[in-house]
């Protein structure tokens, strides 16, 4: 996927993701639907050491002296290792109604402004938009125990076949991760993507899990499998491929 990144990052960009980032850790989510802000950045390799050191030693303090408890942060491991994914719960669109809800920090927005400054001259661009998992198409892994190694699948739907893709997805699909006890999401794109396209993501512990046959294959031998698969033929389209390993430094 080749991202269109702006050249530059607002300090009002930065608050709005801060202030989304605490506010919507504390509002209750609907069952049926979890919405996240995702945000891509776009690291400088030169400056990849600097970014990181800025991310956890004065990015992370100040959120979490804003009140921010959690923040997850993951890197491809093949392709651009130097995209980093940030994603935060985002539960209604009204906290961005008023950026004056943005929590105190040290220093207030001037100390935010100047370490907005230091952060963009590391990095090429980000780019945000609104991802919306759907509860009843997954079957999400303990958040106490997140695995730090992710394979996202991300699907554009055809032209008319959205309920279809959704059925395939709960009848034929969930079920076979369920009974392979494999972690599994399905999240659909918002504002600032394509809304046609399907993230499906499995989720590991170790690289080791990747080995050997898929889970479908090895429940439904070959043949099996093929049927499944036929069944959503037409329905999508594949538009990459992404192995991500979770940042512990950078998250928390």
């Amino acid at each position: 996927m080749n991202y269109k990144f702006s050249s530059r990052i607002s300090v009002s960009t930065v608050l709005l993701a801060i202030t989304l980032s605490a506010l919507c850790l504390a509002q209750s989510t609907p069952p049926s639907t979890t919405r996240y802000y995702v945000t891509v950045t776009q690291v400088k390799p030169e400056m990849l050491n600097e970014w990181m050191d800025i991310q956890k030693n004065e990015v992370n303090s100040m959120l979490k002296k804003a009140g921010i408890t959690q923040r997850v942060v993951s890197r491809p491991v093949f392709g651009n290792t130097y995209e980093f994914l940030s994603i935060s719960p985002l539960d209604k669109y009204a906290v961005m109604d008023d950026l004056a809800t943005f929590p105190k920090a040290e220093g207030g927005p001037e100390a935010l402004a100047r370490l907005s400054e230091k952060a963009r001259k590391c990095i090429n661009g980000s780019h945000s938009y609104i991802a919306t998992r759907l509860n009843d198409l997954s079957s999400a892994p303990d958040p106490k125990s997140m695995p730090a190694i992710t394979v996202s699948t991300r699907r554009r739907v055809a032209p008319g076949k959205l309920q279809d893709y959704q059925n395939f997805l709960k009848e034929e699909i969930l079920p076979l991760y369920k009974k392979s006890k494999v972690p599994y999401t399905v999240t659909r794109r918002g504002f600032g993507a394509n809304n046609s396209d399907f993230v499906s993501t499995t989720y590991y512990s170790k690289f080791a899990d990747l080995d050997g046959e898929n889970p479908f294959t090895r429940m439904l031998g070959q043949g099996g499998a093929a049927k499944v698969f036929a069944k959503g033929a037409g329905l999508s389209t594949v538009v990459e491929n992404v192995v991500r390993r979770r940042v512990d430094d950078l998250s928390y």
